[in-house]
């Protein structure tokens, strides 16, 4: 834990506070207070009583059972906003804290989030043990570091990789209307029937131009986000009339823009910092101070009043701390006769979420909205986008999975149908507890153990390691909160004892 304040009245009083309340919650009471900020504008906000109003959240989490549909059909319909308006906590902490989570985990403002989905995230980001925090950043690009060796490998293994390819059409075997007697016959070499036969539309790289062609197959898996897969179901009379894929037009996506920036170095190097795999930086040194405790910063929406970020959140990345390839004293480098490096550049990447106003804009405007939010959130000089020596700038429309109040509602199992599966983040809300690319990889096995079971497969390997069981203190906690559910059960989420009593005495219903 960070180290205690010396001990006084106060400290005492959250030393005790803190040894009974479930790890991690009894972080935030044994922190001590960031008081160095000189730039008041921007100084912690935070008090005492703000972490101890998080505690208010206590029973929600408690009652709120991650792998439980019961739990979910409670929780799912919720906006977020209720479920902190019943936990009772600061507005500074909402604003701080929670706020900016939001808009960087789920990627939505509370009213447009799930509460389940919210407990959900911040459970397993945050709150499951002291430590769950284990989120771990690429030393580099993901097509270069996981995806082109996982590509390699699976061709070793006979697998063929269609890039550029999209589908337009699945069909069951002998369902075709076309006129033309080989159309979907689904025979292949020695006569072997298929289930399925996909349509696909491969595109030439520079030329444009796009050549069709059928697969059969036994089976098929999509790996796909939810707005794809809405698409698919419309397009597709095979799936749209599945039971699971009635309400896939339903389902939402977030935008997101990537914007990576490439910089004149600054001309000293700011060092002596901490959590990346390197500790120096050529940003502008107010910059580097400002991350001096990670290369990574967390922003809420809203910042600094600024036309675009109403309700967009982003994440501000020191690339030079975090990728080997931009390291300052990454090998192969020559110095410049003045002493510098010819070939050096910082590099500060922005992704900003719930970006639909930002992907409207063009490169250029995008580049300086991303130095004016990095401005704002740290306070410091703007960098001129005169100091731009390139950038790369990527939109993503919809692609990030919305998990909106109800949404689980239309989240269907991987098992779609006769051996048709489906795997992505979106999948099995219910089901096991994890977000994110691990929800992916998750429901990816699951749907692998499915199709096995159904072909017959002998020697697949499709085990998924259980999500980690709760502290005991936590499972103590939900033990009671089950017995509380049982005798008086809440509506909605469970009010924290100071909302309680609140509403009691005001003569609020309470619910």
């Amino acid at each position: 834990a960070p180290p205690l304040l010396p001990i006084n009245g106060i400290d005492s009083i959250r030393k005790n506070l803190a040894a009974n309340l479930p790890p991690p919650l009894d972080l935030p009471l044994l922190a001590e207070f960031d008081t160095t900020h000189t730039n008041t504008e921007h100084n912690n906000r935070l008090q005492l009583i703000d972490f101890i109003s998080a505690i208010g959240l206590l029973g929600a989490w408690a009652d709120f059972q991650q792998e439980s549909n019961e739990s979910w059909n409670n929780y799912d319909s919720l906006p977020a906003t209720e479920l902190f308006r019943k936990a009772g906590i600061t507005d500074a902490l909402y604003e701080e804290l929670v706020s900016p989570l939001l808009h960087v985990l789920p990627m939505c403002p509370a009213y447009d989030c799930s509460a389940a989905a919210a407990l959900s995230c911040f459970h397993v980001f945050a709150l499951q043990s002291r430590g769950a925090f284990d989120v771990r950043w690429c030393r580099g690009s993901i097509s270069e570091k996981i995806f082109d060796p996982w590509q390699i490998q699976l061709e070793q293994r006979g697998v063929e990789v269609r890039g550029g390819a999209r589908v337009t059409g699945i069909e069951e075997c002998g369902t075709s209307t076309s006129t033309d007697d080989n159309d979907n016959d689904c025979r292949g070499d020695g006569e072997k029937e298929y289930k399925y036969s996909l349509s696909l539309e491969s595109f030439a790289n520079n030329s444009g131009s796009s050549a069709k062609e059928t697969l059969e197959c036994d089976a098929i898996v999509l790996a796909v986000g939810a707005t794809s897969m809405s698409k698919i179901a419309a397009s597709s009379s095979i799936i749209g009339s599945l039971p699971a894929s009635k309400d896939f037009d339903k389902l939402r996506g977030v935008t997101c823009v990537a914007v990576r920036l490439f910089l004149k170095p600054h001309p000293s190097i700011t060092t002596d910092l901490k959590g990346g795999v390197s500790d120096k930086t050529q940003l502008p040194p107010d910059v580097a101070r400002a991350m001096k405790d990670s290369p990574v910063a967390v922003c809420g929406a809203g910042m600094g009043g600024i036309v675009g970020l109403e309700e967009t959140g982003f994440c501000i990345y020191d690339l030079q701390r975090m990728h080997d390839e931009f390291r300052v004293d990454r090998p192969g480098l020559g110095l410049g006769t003045d002493g510098g490096d010819d070939d050096a550049v910082a590099v500060l990447e922005v992704d900003f979420y719930r970006a639909d106003d930002i992907a409207n804009m063009n490169d250029d405007e995008i580049a300086k909205i991303a130095l004016d939010a990095v401005s704002a959130a740290f306070g410091t000089r703007k960098i001129e986008t005169d100091c731009i020596v390139d950038k790369a700038i990527i939109r993503a429309r919809n692609a990030v999975s919305h998990f909106a109040p109800k949404s689980a509602l239309y989240s269907p199992n991987v098992k779609l149908g006769d051996n048709l599966y489906v795997c992505g983040d979106w999948i099995d809300r219910t089901g096991h507890a994890s977000w994110s690319t691990e929800k992916s990889v998750v429901t990816a096995k699951q749907a692998a153990a499915a199709l096995s079971k159904d072909l017959g497969l002998m020697r697949s390997k499709c085990d998924v390691i259980p999500a980690a069981k709760d502290t005991a203190q936590l499972a103590a906690l939900r033990q009671s909160a089950r017995l509380l559910r049982s005798i008086a059960p809440p509506v909605t989420a469970p009010p924290s004892p100071w909302v309680f009593v609140k509403q009691f005495l005001s003569g609020e219903k309470i619910i």
